[in-house]
């Protein structure tokens, strides 16, 4: 077969990159999914851009800029946003982590390396400083500097400068569905030939401006609570959620052909399976759609005997009031057999990526603990999180990953212990 023509080899993972309010790397974030604790840092609030009884938390990159420096230079950092700074440390250590890099430069096959990054808001610190520019000393005074990393499609541009990618660049902008759109982007580029070896995942970068605008469309968990309650933390699926912590970081993906990586030795991390991509009509543009049963039975059409297999659910919820109601029918109309539940958000917030990377680190045997805020599941929705302390092990061997996104937009993927 000619290696430029379409394939249905299987399609592996075989490189994990991440960082985000948990640190560098897997080892930290499987450290603060066991712990169950939820991260974050005070908002700054110095700008203005905040009400009063606005949200105070972000989970922010817990890393400062020496801890970047083995993956990025100092030059080459300056000339980027914090977001491209995010991505291409992910995508530098995920490609050393499969064994396709050296010197932080790809060893194999530049033309042939695709990159497909998908982030919700884009480089939000550049794009303000460069409408501040324009609005206080008008447009002949505007920074070219900030321009070149002001567009939301800056990330994947710079991972492909970085590293010497030279195959097909993609950026998805479907918010909370974007990582799983880019992992089913990257497996498509596999398929049909048009890459042997795709750099794929989520970044984002949460600057005060944008988490002011998610506090005011009443996105993340308020300060009201009751009294002796931090009202602020996520809580999926749990009696007292109020909205997600907004947070940021980068999980980046190594995917080949599997008989590739098999023949040069490669450490398989996961098998893809399927990804599912569907619309509820019924959603408004900010909301969540009315119809999960409907998602359910498209779910087992185009999967049927492979969800019976799901033994975990890495869940996307986050602790918003309707997007967890939406995600608990989903998962009791399409799985029966009630698999084990993980919802990771509950730690690392949403955006950034930590679904995919901690779905990895389960499928390796890394345990996730239920939340600590966690502690009065919602009778109405009926999920209880798994705990390794009281259920034992996770022990999966295939994991369904799911995305709801405001406005309507679904993902579903599956993904295997090999």
């Amino acid at each position: 077969m000619n290696q430029h023509s379409p394939s249905h080899d299987a399609i592996v993972v075989t490189g994990l990159g991440c960082l985000g309010a948990y640190g560098i790397g897997g080892d930290a974030l499987a450290a603060a999914l066991l712990r169950g604790e939820a991260l974050g840092a005070p908002v700054d609030r110095r700008a203005g851009y905040h009400r009063r009884n606005s949200s105070t938390t972000v989970a922010t990159v817990a890393a400062s800029a020496p801890d970047f420096v083995p993956w990025l230079s100092e030059d080459a950092g300056r000339r980027m946003s914090d977001l491209s700074q995010f991505a291409v440390v992910a995508a530098r250590m995920a490609l050393q982590h499969a064994g396709l890099a050296a010197d932080g430069q790809l060893t194999g096959d530049r033309e042939r390396t695709a990159v497909t990054i998908a982030t919700a808001f884009g480089p939000g610190g550049f794009t303000e400083q460069l409408a501040l520019q324009v609005l206080q000393k008008g447009g002949r005074f505007a920074s070219p500097f900030l321009f070149t990393d002001c567009v939301a499609n800056a990330a994947a541009g710079q991972i492909a400068i970085a590293v010497g990618a030279r195959g097909p660049n993609n950026t998805i902008c479907q918010r909370e569905a974007g990582p799983l759109l880019a992992l089913h982007q990257a497996v498509e580029d596999l398929r049909r030939g048009r890459a042997d070896v795709c750099l794929c995942g989520a970044v984002d970068e949460m600057k005060p401006l944008s988490h002011a605008i998610l506090d005011r469309f009443r996105a993340v968990a308020r300060p009201h609570a009751e009294p002796g309650d931090d009202g602020e933390l996520p809580r999926p699926f749990d009696l007292r959620r109020r909205g997600y912590r907004a947070g940021e970081g980068a999980a980046v993906l190594v995917l080949e052909r599997e008989a590739t990586a098999r023949a040069r030795g490669a450490t398989i991390l996961a098998r893809v399976g399927p990804t599912v991509r569907a619309h509820d009509h019924s959603a408004g543009r900010m909301g969540t759609g009315q119809q999960p049963e409907a998602l359910a039975e498209h779910l087992r059409e185009r999967l049927g005997d492979r969800l019976d297999r799901v033994d975990l659910v890495v869940s996307g919820a986050s602790g918003a009031r309707a997007a967890d109601a939406y995600e608990a029918a989903l998962l009791h109309a399409a799985l029966p057999h009630h698999p084990w539940i993980v919802a990771p958000k509950a730690v690392t917030g949403e955006f950034g990526g930590g679904t995919l990377a901690a779905a990895l680190l389960a499928l390796g045997g890394a345990g996730i603990a239920a939340p600590r805020a966690c502690d009065r599941p919602d009778p109405a929705l009926g999920v209880t999180l798994h705990d390794p302390q009281r259920d034992g092990p996770l022990r999966a061997t295939c994991a369904m990953l799911t995305a709801h996104a405001a406005g309507g937009a679904s993902a579903i993927t599956l993904l295997e212990r090999p």
